[in-house]
């Protein structure tokens, strides 16, 4: 008796392929941990939001201007690492101080987040942000 010898095939069969593709792209989408980035913590307003007027001594304003410079209603011209402190001054006095950031529409926007973050490390929690009128 003859047998014939199984022939063994050259080809690869690929059929279940993009099944265990799309499983484990599935996987990795499930199990990897994406970062995720706080940002500001602010309460907007909100439809029952009320205006409240404001007595002129507990509101600061600073004003972020398009060419860089910072004004404060008191001070005049300050230097970015000067608001800290004199935040921290003015809230030892006030502790219901308001702070108001006023900002020109063409000025730049990293500088209205760099005062912000001052005014978050001198602690104050009552910030409003305004547009000065160009």
């Amino acid at each position: 008796m003859i047998r014939k010898r199984a022939r063994v095939s050259a080809e690869f069969n690929t059929s279940s392929m993009s099944d265990i593709n799309f499983l484990l792209l599935i996987f990795f989408l499930v199990s990897t941990m994406f970062a995720v980035e706080r940002g500001l913590p602010m309460a907007l307003p909100g439809k029952g939001s009320r205006q409240v007027k404001l007595k002129r001594s507990t509101v600061f304003h600073i004003q972020a201007h398009a060419n860089g410079t910072i004004t404060t209603s008191d001070t005049g011209p300050i230097h970015l690492s000067e608001i800290k402190q004199l935040v921290e001054n003015k809230l030892k006095i006030n502790p219901k101080l308001v702070v108001v950031i006023e900002t020109e529409p063409n000025a730049d926007y990293g500088l209205m987040v760099h005062i912000l973050d001052q005014l978050r490390l001198a602690d104050a929690k009552r910030i409003s942000l305004r547009t000065l009128n160009p």
